[in-house]
């Protein structure tokens, strides 16, 4: 039985090859629920020169509903039924888009009719793709600081549209204009406040718009008996994040593949904020989450040429899902200042790359260039990399839970009081934007989970910053190294 959306604008069509995809993917035994067959009605139909109709399709909705299989689904029917020659899938996060790569795969090779069509699937990370025996190629790929530059295709997937920023899509569109018939895919849960490119989305296709079909599952934001209720578990009476018509609502998987149980397990164990933005598919509306130094705050930091001395410490910090590692510094500036950056060495820089194989050879090398610290939290993803760093011969500073707290508070002081300076680097600048922080008793340190970017980058700064500055306590665990 189809759950009907909450919102829905479908541009004008003459026919669509929706039903034929749809048959097509149940054959390959991927079946698709009703919301989806709604989805590829809109995302295959075609007007009256034989075109696609909708230039755009986005699809918001909870998580592990409806939105990748819509996907797969979708690369199905381009690669099988539509015969487009490429096809690009997109993610924010280099994870995501090798676990569809992953999924897309094992669909295809899991059956004798979609597997005969394919000449070649390229497994090398960051190069995955599926080639089929017509020169057709389906590519993945993570969307990076340079934008939508590479993301070109015929049809072009972007998931998790919630990290989508202006820079990726102003490096795209232009890309398509030489395309014969382009479409973009979006899918997301609900947005976040800095999720400006996909709330624009979201306001065009509540209104609807001409080339854009639109389809939103979410619960109403109204249902509350109390209108100040504070949406804590287990402590008010008619709460709408309690009420199961709007579980079912934003969540059309339901019953299929989620079950009640488990959503409820979700509301008692989620902050109110994460399970209604998660679950219910409510957004966190720009000033609904101030930026993690007050408007304004980190960019009055910025100057321009900025020649600093050589770092004083250095702080290493791996993403939650070891995507990606980051290596900060910080160094004695003008003015009584500390600047915190990316860039003091053109060979060996501290910089953000892939995975953590670079890690121990780049921070060795800096240690032994500058004589500086290393900072890493030991509680923390990076913890992992503590003894291979001492096997290499690498003097490790070990900061505790309450050193981390400490850092994050010194960072947040000396930006407010001007005390800290930093360059022009985009990605840092891309880390503080998304950064959100997690409380922590009465203090909080950076949220992994809760940032919308990867936070690493900020992570090491702060840990640099800390390292080069701090008064060392009594607990502080220093092996091997002089103190500064």
């Amino acid at each position: 039985m189809l759950v009907e959306p909450a919102y829905a604008a479908l541009p004008e069509y003459v026919h669509t090859l929706g039903p034929e995809v749809a048959d097509l993917a149940e054959l390959a035994g991927f079946a698709p629920d009703p919301e989806q067959r709604l989805a590829l009605d809109a995302a295959f139909a075609l007007d009256a020169k034989g075109k696609t109709a909708a230039f755009e399709v986005c699809v918001v909705c909870s998580r592990q509903n409806m939105k990748t299989g819509f996907f797969k689904q979708c690369a199905l029917g381009w690669l099988y039924v539509t015969d487009q020659r490429l096809i690009v899938w997109s993610a924010h996060e280099f994870r995501t888009a090798q676990e569809a790569f992953r999924d897309m795969t094992e669909l295809v090779e899991s059956s004798d009719v979609l597997s005969r069509r394919v000449k070649q699937i390229y497994r090398g990370n960051g190069d995955e793709a599926i080639e089929m025996m017509s020169g057709q190629r389906l590519i993945f790929k993570a969307r990076t600081k340079s934008g939508g530059r590479g993301l070109s295709g015929d049809k072009v997937v972007l998931d998790e549209g919630f990290a989508l920023q202006p820079t990726h899509m102003g490096a795209l569109m232009p890309t398509l204009s030489a395309r014969p018939d382009p479409q973009l895919l979006y899918g997301s849960s609900a947005g976040l406040a800095n999720s400006a490119v996909l709330r624009d989305i979201r306001d065009r296709g509540r209104r609807g718009g001409s080339r854009l079909a639109y389809l939103e599952w979410c619960a109403p934001t109204d249902g509350c008996a109390d209108r100040n209720c504070s949406h804590r578990f287990g402590t008010v009476d008619g709460c709408a994040l309690d009420d199961v018509a709007n579980w079912r609502a934003a969540n059309p998987a339901l019953g299929r593949r989620i079950s009640a149980d488990y959503i409820a397990a979700e509301r008692e164990a989620l902050p109110p904020e994460e399970f209604a933005r998660e679950r219910l598919g409510w957004w966190d509306e720009p000033g609904a989450v101030a930026p993690a130094f007050g408007a304004g705050q980190w960019e009055a930091c910025a100057v321009a040429d900025a020649a600093p001395s050589a770092p004083a410490a250095i702080g290493v910090a791996v993403s939650v899902d070891r995507a990606w590692s980051s290596i900060g510094a910080a160094s004695p500036s003008a003015g009584g200042r500390v600047h915190v950056g990316v860039s003091y060495d053109k060979d060996y820089g501290v910089d953000r790359r892939r995975g953590t194989s670079w890690l121990v050879e780049r921070v060795k090398v800096l240690q032994t260039r500058y004589d500086c610290s290393v900072v890493i939290d030991g509680h923390g993803p990076t913890s992992v990399m503590i003894g291979p760093l001492e096997d290499a011969g690498v003097r490790v500073t070990v900061a505790g839970t309450n050193d981390v707290l400490d850092a994050c508070a010194d960072l947040y002081d000396k930006v407010q009081e001007r005390r800290v300076s930093h360059g022009s680097n985009a990605e840092l600048d891309e880390a503080v934007m998304g950064a959100q922080p997690r409380p922590v008793g009465d203090r909080w340190m950076w949220g992994r989970k809760r940032s919308v970017f990867d936070v690493s980058m900020l992570e090491a700064v702060t840990l640099a910053l800390w390292g080069a500055t701090a008064d060392r306590p009594s607990a502080y665990e220093d092996r091997g190294m002089v103190t500064l």
